[in-house]
């Protein structure tokens, strides 16, 4: 079956987006092979998880180009995003020694949002594991997939307040428009179908 020119635009513009952020993270030099593991699963393991994101509410679409492959297109992306995540705080803690990177900070205001990517990653694998089940948690599994959302937000204040990357202006820039662009699309999804449930 030949491949639709949408498809094509589509995989073209995530590629793209990969391209531009590598510029980006290489232009920021590493202080050693733990610096670049750690900071590598950070930026790109949240591309993966926006491109995610964006790819759900949009599923039925996305079907209709793609076929069945969008269903391994989107586990693909769905892998990356949660290993390469999950990779940024296991070499921090390999470089630290600390298991306690992993545990989020309530101590105060500023330490929970600077260290907000650790309650993420929590976030993140519960969303993971609802979207597992979702077959026997049925409609409800919707609810905690938001959690992707609130986990995206976290990790994008804990990269504005204490990210390295984040000090590159065209990364700033990047991965704020991602983070409006994914509950811009949320909340756009959210009108439709409240609009399609007052009408029916």
């Amino acid at each position: 079956m030949p491949i639709k020119k949408e498809a094509i635009i589509i995989i073209a513009s995530a590629l793209s987006l990969y391209i531009l952020i590598l510029v980006f993270f290489l232009l920021t030099p590493f202080l050693d092979g733990f610096d670049f593991i750690i900071r590598f699963g950070a930026i790109f393991g949240f591309t993966s998880m926006f491109i995610t994101t964006m790819m759900t509410p949009f599923a039925v679409q996305l079907y209709k180009i793609f076929g069945k492959p969008f269903i391994k297109v989107h586990h693909l992306f769905s892998i990356a995003g949660l290993v390469l995540i999950t990779l940024h705080p296991v070499a921090f803690a390999i470089m630290r020694l600390d298991i306690a990177v992993f545990l989020p900070d309530f101590t105060s205001w500023y330490g929970f949002w600077s260290l907000g990517g650790r309650l993420a990653l929590i976030l993140i694998y519960i969303a993971v594991l609802g979207a597992l089940l979702r077959k026997k948690i049925q409609k409800n599994w919707r609810i905690i997939h938001v959690l992707n959302y609130v986990a995206l937000f976290l990790a994008y204040v804990h990269g504005v307040l204490i990210g390295t990357d984040f000090q590159n202006l065209g990364i700033l820039i990047i991965f704020t428009i991602m983070i409006i662009l994914s509950f811009s699309v949320l909340i756009y999804k959210r009108y439709l179908n409240f609009k399609r449930k007052k009408k029916g």
